[in-house]
């Protein structure tokens, strides 16, 4: 008798990540004015850690959610995509880099230091989630001998 073949479990972001990001902005969305409330200035003043905690829990967050984010975007196209197409799009994100640093470089256009910063910015985090997508393999041929 053969043995029944086990479905194959569907991956997905584990959810402690997504809801940890949520408690985390929650407690920082409330930490702030409730500290400013219960401490004087002078003690905030004295204490940076204990002035900062809203903005740490916030950004904790924030890097939860991304974390989040990645993981699920590897899941979803990790062997999907085709190997020249995930070639060109890091290109594109590696020309974003360059052209970022070209921005926030030269010294002749204002704007263009704003914007190349917001574009390097964008490329980078970018080019971190892209790099944890792994494209589909190379269709190897052979060669006839």
């Amino acid at each position: 008798m053969s043995e029944p073949t086990p479905t194959p479990k569907k991956r997905r972001v584990p959810i402690g990540l997504p809801v940890a990001a949520v408690l985390f902005l929650l407690l920082g969305l409330f930490a702030a004015p409730t500290i400013t409330a219960s401490f004087s200035e002078e003690q905030l003043n004295r204490n940076a850690l204990l002035s900062g905690i809203g903005f740490l829990m916030v950004f904790i967050s924030i890097i939860l959610f991304y974390i989040s984010f990645i993981w699920w975007l590897a899941l979803r196209l990790n062997g999907k995509v085709a190997y020249k197409t995930y070639r060109i799009i890091e290109y594109i994100i590696i020309a974003g880099i360059i052209l970022g640093i070209v921005g926030m470089f030269q010294s002749w256009v204002f704007v263009a230091f704003r914007y190349g910063f917001y574009l390097l910015l964008l490329a980078t985090v970018a080019f971190i989630a892209w790099s944890h997508v792994t494209p589909a393999p190379e269709e190897t041929v052979v060669s006839e001998q």
